[in-house]
């Protein structure tokens, strides 16, 4: 039986910029720190790489886990920042809250970059897209 979505996993190019982000904006906390060398057998297969490098952190906001980690061999390779959502993969992860126009004022005059000023996109469901440093999109929805 697959059970509750336990984490999502974000690779950042630097991730004591995305640490700060999410805990500033978001309210997450580290709650483990680690990091790995060249010769990690286990992660370099994991990741079909040779003598990975990388650092990790887990973050922890009301049972939610966002795992980020900044990997230093091999590098990653960098996305737009300003991909479009309707590009294949992964394209956003979501926060439920209160009240979108409440986040979208708070985020924006902490300098958070949106795509689009809170939508209603039926009676009462409303939503809006932000990015993080790396353009990564995160949805605020509220009404449901």
């Amino acid at each position: 039986m697959i059970g509750v979505l336990h984490h999502v996993g974000i690779s950042t190019p630097d991730i004591e910029r995305a640490i700060d982000f999410y805990t500033a904006h978001f309210g997450f906390e580290v709650i483990d720190r680690s990091n790995w060398g060249a010769g990690t057998t286990v992660r370099d297969r994991q990741l079909h790489a040779e003598n990975s490098i990388a650092e990790h952190a887990m973050m922890l906001r009301e049972g939610m886990r966002l795992e980020l980690r900044e990997y230093r061999h091999p590098a990653g390779r960098p996305k737009a920042v300003d991909q479009p959502a309707v590009d294949h993969g992964i394209n956003h992860f979501c926060f439920a809250v209160d009240s979108v126009q409440g986040e979208y004022d708070r985020l924006s005059a902490e300098g958070v970059v949106f795509d689009c000023e809170p939508l209603e996109v039926r009676e009462g469901v409303w939503l809006t897209y932000a990015r993080d440093p790396d353009g990564n999109i995160i949805e605020l929805l509220s009404g449901l």
